[in-house]
Formats: C-alpha cells, sequence, structure tokens
C-alpha cells in the first residue's frame, strides 16, 4: 500500500492514455482529495496538470494550512493553483468554474 503522496509520485507513474484530457484536481490536503487524486492519476483518459484550492479572501481558511498544501504539491511535481474568491458572490459553483477556466 502506498504510504504517503511522495511514495505515490516515486512509486506509480502516472496512467496517460492516447487521449487524455488534462484535470485537475481540487485540493485541501485532506484524505478525501488524496483519494480523489490518486483515482484521477490511475485514470487513463485524464492527465492530471495541477491541484487547485480556492480560499475566501476575507474570511478565515478552514482547510488544512495553504503551507501544507504547497509541501504537499511540491513533493509530488504538481503545480498548485491558489484560486481567491470573494465570499460576497451566490453562485459558488460559477464561481469556481470561471476561476478555472481564467
Amino acid at each position: 500500500p502506498i504510504k504517503s503522496l511522495t511514495e505515490m509520485r516515486s512509486i506509480e507513474d502516472q496512467v496517460i492514455g492516447n487521449n487524455a484530457q488534462n484535470a485537475a484536481v481540487s485540493w485541501t490536503g485532506g484524505k478525501d482529495c488524496n483519494l480523489a487524486l490518486l483515482r484521477a492519476w490511475r485514470a487513463a483518459h485524464l492527465k492530471v496538470t495541477c491541484l487547485v484550492v480556492f480560499c475566501p479572501n476575507e474570511a478565515r481558511f478552514r482547510a488544512h494550512p495553504l503551507e501544507f498544501m504547497e509541501a504537499q504539491a511540491k513533493e509530488l511535481d504538481l503545480p498548485l493553483h491558489r484560486i481567491v474568491f470573494s465570499k460576497d458572490g451566490t453562485d459558488y459553483k460559477e464561481m469556481y468554474v470561471d476561476a478555472i477556466e481564467s
């Protein structure tokens, strides 16, 4: 079994099929996004190119510390894109999509 993110990178090459689409994995540093990353990593139709964290600009961030997430991304050799959004918005999904597309 894989014991850490670093081990995943060093033991298991990403499976990338001929027509793989680029994929970003939403990242908080916790177990759920780690499992999502592992599943995407093993999906031949996806090529994981980065991790993305969404954080509000004027509120306390409740996920793992950003420094922790940056260290994880560095160990995985994947860029971590920090997307700051205003908490005033009412449609978070729309804000997420707009941020990823830009």
